[in-house]
């Protein structure tokens, strides 16, 4: 397996590892409304070719297919109050989990934020999406809220989310 940063041409990888999660149930998705879609790709591109942009993408690549078999990203402000700080997100296909991906990926990210001058992370994940909470402790987030009823599923009902954070420096 290898880590690096995504750059163009990886994002219908990281859209694709996205809608497998999601189809398997496997994912409970905490992020924007749709994780795949051509305008979230179009963004995805841009960033991966600016350097203004307002995220970091890292992938992980299967070497014997060459395909994008998970991705972490860290979000942020680029002014203001908040600018210290990223939010993380990350996902793994579901053929794929289980084998120290996740972690790899979020070590590599956080790594590299921490070496951008980021000095706080922070990452939200359903309560009952016990493989992300699981990752998340290991990676040493702490839990440090519940949000009630924060996502809504596909099938209209309501879940918690942990609140996580991470101090980096």
């Amino acid at each position: 397996m290898k880590i690096r940063r995504a750059k163009v041409g990886d994002e219908k990888g990281i859209a694709e590892v996205r809608r497998e999660g999601l189809k398997r149930k496997n994912w409970l998705y905490t992020g924007g409304n749709i994780p795949s879609s051509k305008e979230k790709i179009k963004k995805m591109r841009e960033d991966f070719s600016s350097k203004s942009s307002d995220s970091f993408f890292f992938v992980a690549i299967d070497e014997k297919t060459n395909k994008v078999v998970g991705s972490a990203m860290a979000s942020f402000k680029l002014k203001g109050r908040l600018r210290h700080r990223v939010d993380v997100g990350w996902g793994v296909h579901p053929d794929y989990q289980k084998k120290g991906i996740g972690t790899q990926l979020l070590k590599e990210l956080l790594k590299f934020c921490k070496k951008k001058g980021f000095k706080r992370a922070e990452a939200e994940a359903a309560i009952e999406n016990k493989g992300s909470v699981k990752l998340a402790k290991k990676i040493g987030f702490k839990i440090e809220g519940i949000k009630k009823k924060a996502l809504l599923m596909d099938n209209g009902r309501c879940v918690d989310t942990y609140i996580f954070g991470k101090i980096l420096t």
